[in-house]
């Protein structure tokens, strides 16, 4: 049996490769070693590696230890276990004032804490729009609705069909990468920010620009017709209007005509849920997030659900109860990684 040997470098490491051949087999096989003399190497935790370690298993190593953390430690790549049996209590915990917000909304209907549609004659149908009026010169949701077009029609419907989603997906999101705390985090915000929206639904009612709008023009073509079936007859807004007769069924129709807080336009929960996101996102995916929230925020302009006031005060909403998060978690000395505003 004739054994061929060659060396050649790999990283400044000695590697040999080692060939026999046997007459009789006709056959070789080509097994590629690595050798080293040092004592201590950093891609075997200090041991002195074998000679019988293969390329593959070195380079594997090497590629390991650049992704381990700068102190040395090596990191080793698991599976997410089953949160435990306190950590789904403290989620929930910290959920809690948010689905209690969820069922009073849903409920609404029936115990109307807040104004429903019939109340429409109760309310003052001008505040908001009143005050956008007078600070702009003019009305910003219909500038940025007038220049429309289907396929924009869809663009926006996008961010509408995930709302409800996303306080499911992004806490799902961050027990992935392990960051429990700021699961408590966002639902603490969630839920303070919900309830300050239902506060100023108390003292505040406001029509959404679309339904304001769309109830001036078929009154002033016929001023004896109630508002109320005026709204009734129209539910969705112009935009997703064009798709719903684009495809055929009254699928946005469906989804707006049982909101049970017609009058919820100031501020804007569209947008102040991913703000939420956003001021509990760990800090090197803030930049990308913040593109989605002026996507949404665009989008309830541009299907004249929302005010520009109601955008501005979501986001002064949520700035106003993350700094008080904030302070109130310095002044119990704890961590919290709330995005400084």
């Amino acid at each position: 049996m004739n054994v061929l040997r060659s060396s050649f470098t790999l990283n400044d490491r000695p590697v040999v490769t080692s060939s026999s051949s046997s007459s009789s087999s006709k056959s070789s096989a080509v097994v590629v070693r690595c050798h080293s003399a040092a004592d201590h190497h950093p891609t075997t935790n200090g041991r002195r590696p074998s000679y019988g370690d293969p390329v593959v298993v070195v380079v594997l190593r090497r590629l390991l230890l650049r992704a381990a953390p700068s102190s040395g430690q090596t990191t080793t790549t698991t599976t997410p276990a089953l949160p435990s049996r306190q950590d789904v209590q403290r989620i929930a915990l910290s959920a809690a004032p948010y689905l209690l917000f969820l069922l009073l909304y849903g409920i609404n209907p029936y115990i109307r804490l807040l104004p429903v549609a019939a109340d429409i004659g109760r309310v003052d149908l001008r505040n908001v729009s009143a005050w956008e009026e007078y600070l702009f010169p003019w009305q910003l949701h219909v500038v940025v609705s007038s220049v429309h077009f289907l396929p924009l029609d869809f663009v926006a419907a996008v961010p509408y069909l995930g709302h409800y989603v996303i306080p499911v997906l992004y806490p799902a999101f961050l027990y992935l990468i392990h960051r429990l705390e700021l699961i408590l985090q966002f639902y603490r915000l969630l839920g303070l920010t919900m309830w300050g929206h239902y506060v100023i639904w108390l003292v505040a009612p406001t029509l959404p620009p679309w339904a304001l709008d769309f109830l001036a023009a078929h009154q002033a073509t016929n001023a004896s017709i109630m508002a109320e079936t005026i709204l009734a007859a129209h539910k969705e807004g112009p935009a997703f209007a064009r798709i719903d007769s684009f495809i055929g069924r009254p699928f946005f129709y469906g989804m707006f005509v049982g909101n049970p807080v017609p009058f919820g336009s100031f501020p804007s929960g569209h947008v102040a849920w991913p703000m939420c996101i956003l001021v509990t996102l760990p800090g090197h995916l803030r930049s990308r997030f913040s593109v989605y929230v002026v996507w949404v925020a665009w989008a309830t302009l541009y299907t004249g659900h929302h005010y520009v006031l109601d955008i501005i005060g979501a986001l002064a909403l949520v700035g106003g109860l993350a700094r008080l998060m904030g302070h109130v978690a310095q002044a119990q000395q704890t961590r919290c990684s709330i995005l400084p505003l």
